[in-house]
C-alpha cells in the first residue's frame, strides 16, 4: 500500500458639463448640468447624493427641458425638485405626485426604491425675469445628475440623452431603442430583442456625450450581473438585456449528462464595434437556488470555468462574445464544470450547439473508464481510500469547488490508494481519476 502526503496548494461640485455642449455634434446643448462628483452613494458606480441642492444661476425659458436622475432611499414621499420662478409660481415633483400651480396631479404611486430618470418638457409662464430657481432632493432621495434645456427637447434628442443616462447610471428604458449622441441605435427593441428588454445594462464610450463608462451593473430590481472590460473606443457600446425569467435552474434538452443544469434566466447582447474586447462578468449568487459550486458560463457555444469564487459571486475573466448578438447564461453540475477543467481551458472552450453533454463527456474520455473505480470512505474526516482496478498507470487530481487544485499524486501498477491530508474540513471537493483508459470524477465531502 502507498502512502501518500496530500500537499495544498492550499465633495459635490456644481458645473456646466462640456459634454452636453457639443457644438455642431447634433446632440442637444445643456443650457445647465450638475452632476455629483463626490457622495456617499453611488448609482452604477457614479456617485450620487443626498440632501437639498439649491441652484439660482438657470436662465428663464419660457419652454424648457428638466430631466433629473434620482433613485429614493426610503419609502416616505420625498420631493425630487421644486422650480420657482421670478412671481412665486412653483412647479414640483415628488416621488408620489407633480404640484402645478397649488394644483395636484396624481401619479401612479410611484412608491418602489428603483432609479429614476424623470424627464419634464414644459412651457413656463409668461413673466418677465432672467433667472429661475431650481432646488433638487432632500435626505430621503440621492441625485446623480441635473440637466436643464432652454427649449422642449424633440423626440430623437431625448432619448439621445436619456439613452447616455440610462447606460451611465444602469436605469433601463422603457420598450424603446437605445441611441448614441449622433444617433445610431444601440439598442434595438425589436424582433427577439424585445424579449430580453428587462433590466438593460452595459457598458459604452460617447466621446460626443461625455460618456465613458468601464463597468456596469443593473440598478434595477433583480439585476445580478456586472460586467466591465478594460477600455473601449470611441463611439462602441455594449449593452445587455435578460428574458426576465426565473432565477432557477433546469435541465436542458441538449445538456443531458448526470447533473448538469442550466439557468432559466439568460441574457442577450448588442454589441457596436464592442466584441472584440475582453470583458470580466461578474454574478451576484445570493439570489440562486443552492447549491451554486461547479457553476460554468455558457456564451453562444463556449464554456468557461470560474476565475474566483465567494459566497457572493462567480467571477469568469477574459470573456469573449462571438457576435454583437450573443447569449450568455449560467449552468452548474460536476460533469459541465469538469468537461471545462479536463480540456485545460479556464475559459473558452468549444461545445456544438445540440450535442448532448454526454456524447461530448465521452468524446474527451470523461466518463468511459474501463477501470473500476472505488473512492472511501466518502464522507470521510482527513483521509481517503482508492482501489483502482485494471490500470498500469494512475494519475489522481484534487480540485476544491472553484476549480482550483488541492493535490495531485501519480503511480504506476497499484490496486489501492490511501490518502492522508488536511483538506479544509466542511467543504466539497472534486477527486479525478485518470487511467491510460480515460478519467472518472467523484465528489468527496470533508465533514
Amino acid at each position: 500500500m502507498k502512502r501518500c502526503n496530500i500537499v495544498l496548494f492550499a465633495s459635490l461640485l456644481i458645473s456646466t458639463a462640456s459634454a452636453w455642449c457639443q457644438i455642431g455634434s447634433g446632440m442637444p446643448q445643456a443650457a445647465f448640468n450638475w452632476r455629483c462628483a463626490a457622495g456617499n452613494y453611488q448609482l452604477n458606480y457614479n456617485p450620487a447624493t443626498t440632501g437639498t441642492l439649491s441652484f439660482d444661476s438657470i436662465p428663464y425659458a419660457k419652454d424648457y427641458t428638466l430631466i433629473v436622475v434620482y433613485k429614493p432611499i426610503a419609502d416616505a414621499e420625498a420631493t425630487v425638485w421644486e422650480l420657482t420662478f421670478a412671481d412665486s409660481i412653483v412647479y414640483a415633483l415628488t416621488t408620489n405626485r407633480i404640484i402645478a400651480n397649488t394644483t395636484e396631479i396624481r401619479y401612479n404611486d410611484l412608491t418602489d426604491r428603483s432609479p429614476v430618470i424623470h424627464t419634464l418638457r414644459q412651457s413656463a409662464p409668461d413673466i418677465d425675469t432672467g433667472l429661475i430657481h431650481l432646488s433638487v432632493g432632500n435626505s430621503d432621495l440621492m441625485v446623480a445628475e441635473v440637466l436643464y434645456f432652454d427649449n422642449r427637447l424633440g423626440n430623437a434628442s431625448l432619448r439621445r440623452v436619456q439613452s447616455a443616462l440610462a447606460i451611465r447610471y444602469g436605469i433601463t428604458l422603457g420598450p424603446v431603442d437605445y441611441l448614441s449622441a449622433d444617433g445610431g441605435h444601440i439598442w434595438r427593441h425589436d424582433g427577439d430583442s424585445a424579449l430580453y428588454h428587462h433590466r438593460i445594462t452595459g457598458v459604452g464610450r460617447d466621446t460626443i456625450a461625455g460618456l465613458s463608462q468601464t463597468v456596469s451593473h443593473s440598478e434595477m430590481e433583480g439585476g445580478i450581473v456586472t460586467i466591465a472590460t478594460a477600455g473601449l473606443a470611441p463611439q462602441t457600446f455594449f449593452l445587455f438585456g435578460d428574458n426576465d425569467a426565473e432565477l432557477a435552474f433546469h435541465n436542458s434538452e441538449w445538456l443531458t449528462g448526470g447533473d448538469c443544469e442550466v439557468l432559466a434566466r439568460n441574457w442577450r447582447i448588442q454589441s457596436t464595434g464592442a466584441t472584440d474586447n475582453f470583458y470580466t462578468l461578474t454574478f451576484d449568487i445570493r439570489d440562486l437556488p443552492l447549491p451554486t459550486d461547479s457553476l460554468v458560463l455558457l456564451v453562444d457555444n463556449n464554456i468557461y470555468l470560474p476565475y474566483s469564487v465567494s459566497p457572493n459571486e462567480v467571477v469568469f475573466d477574459d470573456v469573449v462574445f462571438p457576435t454583437d448578438s450573443s447569449i450568455f447564461t449560467l449552468a452548474r453540475g460536476a460533469h459541465m464544470w469538469h468537461l471545462t477543467q479536463t480540456n485545460g481551458n479556464k475559459g473558452g472552450m468549444t461545445y456544438s450547439n445540440g450535442h448532448k453533454l454526454a456524447e461530448a463527456a465521452a468524446d474527451n474520455t470523461l466518463s468511459n473508464i474501463d477501470t473500476q473505480v472505488s473512492l472511501y470512505p466518502n464522507p470521510t474526516n482527513d483521509r481517503f481510500t482508492l482501489d483502482v482496478a485494471g490500470a498500469n498507470q494512475v494519475q489522481v487530481t484534487i480540485y476544491n469547488q472553484q476549480g482550483k487544485v488541492m493535490a495531485t499524486y501519480s503511480d504506476s501498477e497499484r490496486e489501492t490508494y490511501r490518502f492522508e491530508g488536511s483538506l479544509p474540513s466542511g467543504n466539497a471537493y472534486y477527486v479525478t481519476v485518470a487511467t491510460e483508459s480515460g478519467s472518472q470524477t467523484m465528489k468527496l465531502v470533508v465533514k
